[in-house]
């Protein structure tokens, strides 16, 4: 009798697969042939350790893109379902078997990664030779790094440039990630490239185009793709790991490319210290009060809502955006008016024809701030007025209205002050 193997009782029943389990065993059996058939038609012929690398990021996006899956090499089933095909390449013992243990030793999570490694090892002791590329996946090194943006801040291009350092005339690849400040800082799309010089060299070609590109230190790069990152699991964690942006191609080039990133991420020095300081309560009424004293303001001074309608600005920029109160775009100046407002604002119907003018004015204000060029502040202003008629339709549809507006809309229609503590102590009454 086999170790660990026992006699089953008489009248103990038998255990009959079910059919769903049987149809997963079924689809797994599949997925884990075709893994292999992609192996041996495309792993074994790469040509360098980065297309090795690609391929294996790849694979691990198959497994993150499972229905009811979290990211591969954390606690969930997807970290079970690689490590299966971990024990299924190193059973096989053949030689696109180790292929894919390679791939994985050199872009998977830890947990993934060390087990790849360990059953590649067991395979070449048995004489199975690793591919060529094996010994120098997963082994690029950071070199320099460089950060585009547009004139409003709302889309940034960080580039890393990476290099192997056991391939001496290795040209060197970088790694590109575009990131989304309209959209809480997610991560975009992820892409590999060409050489850091050649791809800086296309970059600049747009700088006419209102693209700013600098250097950058690996530490800033660090924080700022690691924030990115969180940010996007964050956003895909609340469509339910199904966001819209998976849809699109740069969506699914970013999820391919996830492993990788990751991987190259863990090999930059310690994140610094990045991003604007939060603005409390009190720097928040400093920056109230220097608006109003500032000369966009003057026609605006007679107007007793302005300020509770700057706070509202600052709250949206602040509490719902990047942080930065002085930072607007056409885009953020139209979610603004169209989307945060209706949904989150609560104001008396006097003061909602107020808040295009506020909103122009403390975006000149901010555009004089922050050095913005004369025709971008123009194009925000431009989107500000188109929004103008829609904006009191928008503030009027109360099938927009979040809990918390609504709430506070039914008690400002009982003539409750929301900002009047007397008020609410006759609501305990």
């Amino acid at each position: 009798m086999a170790i660990g193997s026992r006699k089953r009782k008489r009248d103990e029943p038998v255990a009959i697969p079910s059919a769903e389990d049987a149809q997963r065993e079924a689809v797994i059996a599949r997925l884990f042939d075709g893994v292999l058939r992609s192996a041996r038609s495309q792993l074994l012929r790469a040509d360098s350790p980065l297309a090795a690398e690609v391929w294996g990021s790849g694979l691990m996006a198959v497994w993150d893109g499972l229905p009811g899956q979290g990211r591969a090499g954390g606690d969930s089933a997807a970290a079970a379902f690689a490590e299966a095909l971990v024990r299924r390449a190193h059973e096989l013992a053949t030689v696109e078997g180790m292929a894919v243990l390679c791939a994985l030793a050199a872009v998977a999570p830890p947990r993934v990664a060390t087990r790849a490694r360990t059953a590649a090892a067991d395979l070449e002791q048995a004489g199975i030779a690793p591919p060529r590329w094996a010994a120098v996946a997963g082994t690029a090194l950071p070199t320099e790094a460089w950060i585009g943006s547009d004139v409003y801040g709302d889309q940034e291009i960080v580039i890393v440039g990476f290099s192997y350092p056991a391939l001496p005339h290795d040209p060197g690849h970088s790694i590109c990630v575009l990131v989304d400040h309209t959209e809480r800082g997610i991560a975009k799309d992820a892409y590999p490239a060409a050489p850091l010089a050649q791809t800086v060299a296309r970059w600049r070609e747009a700088e006419g185009d209102g693209i700013s590109l600098r250097p950058a230190s690996l530490p800033e790069v660090a924080a700022r793709l690691a924030d990115a990152l969180v940010a996007t699991d964050f956003s895909d964690a609340r469509e339910l790991h199904q966001p819209p942006s998976t849809e699109s191609a740069e969506g699914r080039s970013l999820a391919e490319t996830r492993a990788l990133l990751a991987a190259r991420l863990a090999t930059l020095p310690p994140a610094a210290a990045v991003g604007v300081e939060e603005l409390d309560g009190e720097g928040r009424d400093w920056l109230v009060a220097e608006f109003l004293g500032a000369p966009e303001a003057a026609d605006l001074l007679s107007e007793p809502a302005a300020v509770s309608v700057c706070h509202s600005l600052i709250a949206y920029r602040c509490d719902y955006g990047d942080g930065d109160p002085l930072r607007w775009s056409p885009t953020l100046a139209g979610l603004c008016l169209l989307d945060h407002f209706p949904v989150k604002v609560c104001l008396d119907e006097p003061d909602v024809a107020l808040v295009p003018d506020v909103l122009g004015a403390w975006v000149a204000f901010a555009a004089r701030r922050r050095h913005v060029p004369e025709a971008a502040l123009t194009r925000i202003l431009d989107v500000i007025d188109t929004c103008r008629s829609d904006f009191p339709v928008a503030m009027s549809d109360t099938a927009r209205y979040s809990p918390a507006k609504r709430a506070a809309m039914n008690l400002m229609a009982q003539g409750i002050d929301l900002t009047d503590e007397h008020s609410w102590a006759a609501v305990g009454r």
